[in-house]
């Protein structure tokens, strides 16, 4: 298994893959309570289940970063531009983690546009 970093600013996620090669550099990376979305350079099998660890700076700029560990469901990776846009469904979110993703997430501009009014 290999696990990879993404850092993008202030937020951070890591995936944890069990093939040898990572996805390359994330772009377009959106996230909501729901799941999250990115552009890649590879597709990523649909229906593959994947473990996350997210870590989210807090509202307070003095805390901790929030950390989310949860596993997602690929429920779309088609051809976009130069990469591939991927949609990935959160499937064992806890309800306090979920609570806590929603308001960092609004509160940091993270969301897609179809989640951005949620």
């Amino acid at each position: 298994m290999t696990t990879t970093k993404y850092s993008f600013g202030e937020y951070s996620v890591s995936l944890a893959l069990d093939e040898d090669s990572p996805l390359g550099p994330l772009d377009d990376l959106h996230i909501c309570h729901l799941g999250m979305k990115f552009i890649s350079a590879r597709p990523m099998p649909e229906f593959g289940l994947y473990e996350f660890d997210i870590s989210i700076r807090p509202l307070s700029d003095d805390g901790e970063p929030a950390q989310v560990k949860c596993c997602g469901v690929v429920v779309s990776s088609q051809p976009e531009g130069a990469g591939f846009r991927t949609v990935i469904h959160f499937s064992d979110l806890d309800q306090s983690s979920k609570s806590q993703l929603e308001a960092l997430t609004k509160a940091n501009k993270m969301r897609c546009d179809y989640c951005a009014n949620c």
